[in-house]
């Protein structure tokens, strides 16, 4: 779920009168510490409502937010609203969260809305340019699930990488992987 989608779900249930800038503010305000409130000065009720259609991503502002997130905050703000209300998202909600109930709304949505701004915040702008001149592309091979190489009676050890991966060394013992793709190790 993508924060587009939490907002036309939740919107029309707890969204109030004002209009989407300043329900996208609140919902921001709710999951944020007193320390981290001021952030949402920085930016304009023209951003928030790009925000809430699409038009924007919430990375630059995500990424700002990351650090002062509260879910406990959040979820007293889900508990405020009346009960046919947090019902009503309770049905909304229950395609992304097969476990919701009145009784854990609160817990569930704090979760779900946290863990949206995390990945916002960790999502890295696509970029036109090349890779970086230390960042060299290596080739992966490709492993049959199914039929690995070598002896049948070996124990199966199985690496699947899809995608282009970029591996650079930094130091004896540290490195970077970078994948654009599926990796899967059984071992």
């Amino acid at each position: 779920m993508n924060f587009k989608e939490f907002v036309q779900l939740s919107r029309p249930v707890i969204g109030g009168g004002g209009g989407v800038h300043r329900f996208v503010r609140s919902l921001f305000d709710a999951i944020l510490t007193d320390a981290g409130k001021d952030i949402l000065d920085d930016y304009s009720d023209s951003s928030y409502r790009a925000y809430a259609n699409g038009n924007m991503q919430i990375t630059k502002i995500a990424k700002a937010m990351s650090p002062y997130l509260d879910p406990v905050e959040f979820a007293s703000f889900i508990y405020q609203v009346e009960e046919s209300a947090q019902l009503e998202l309770c049905e909304r909600f229950k395609t992304y969260l097969p476990i919701l109930t009145i009784l854990n709304v609160g817990e569930e949505m704090a979760d779900l809305f946290a863990n949206i701004i995390r990945e916002a915040a960790g999502t890295k702008r696509k970029s036109s340019t090349s890779p970086k001149d230390d960042v060299e592309p290596i080739e992966t091979e490709v492993v049959d699930d199914e039929h690995p190489s070598g002896d049948s009676t070996e124990s199966k050890k199985i690496t699947v990488i899809q995608q282009q991966t970029n591996i650079v060394q930094n130091g004896e013992n540290n490195f970077y992987l970078a994948n654009n793709g599926t990796m899967n190790f059984n071992f």
